[in-house]
């Protein structure tokens, strides 16, 4: 039977073991967190360049970014490596109140992106492709609030 101190260690590391996860887990987040807006920067200075398609590939890079971001402060772990991307939608679908048309505009963006079906882009009217970063950047703003509010398991500060 263990002593009322060997209990007291065993409590102690286990407070301390929680913690260092608890920070591991908080910088991946902030890591993901600054990768996203990393690649929605420069997918804006490749749309200013005018390559839609290398654009569209690197601000869908920032949606993955930041749904592994969520997924992790939702979950207080890091999403699998091998997720694929629809999975990972469907895993934060609930916490980060994803609805139909905002999933089926992800989807959109991941066949884009991820294939080879650069049939469309030359079909995109002016506009169009801004259009399609205002509302990725509608996406990451929402996600953005999930990611700073107070149900989350790791909480980022501003």
């Amino acid at each position: 039977m263990l002593s009322n101190m060997d209990r007291s260690h065993d409590s102690i590391q286990s407070g301390l073991f929680k913690t260092d996860v608890y920070e591991e887990l908080y910088t991946k987040a902030r890591h993901l967190n600054k990768l996203s807006q990393s690649h929605i920067n420069l997918a804006h200075l490749l749309m200013e360049e005018g390559l839609s398609k290398e654009s569209l590939i690197v601000a869908h890079m920032a949606v993955k970014m930041k749904l592994k971001q969520i997924y992790l402060q939702s979950k207080g772990a890091l999403p699998p490596e091998d997720v694929f991307y629809d999975d990972l939608i469907c895993k934060t679908r609930s916490f980060a109140e994803i609805d139909l048309e905002t999933e089926l505009f992800l989807n959109t963006l991941h066949y884009i992106a991820e294939t080879d079906h650069e049939v469309f882009l030359p079909r995109i009217k002016d506009g169009h492709l801004e259009k399609m970063f205002e509302r990725i950047e509608d996406v990451l703003a929402s996600l953005d609030v999930c990611a700073v509010s107070s149900s989350v398991k790791i909480r980022l500060e501003n």
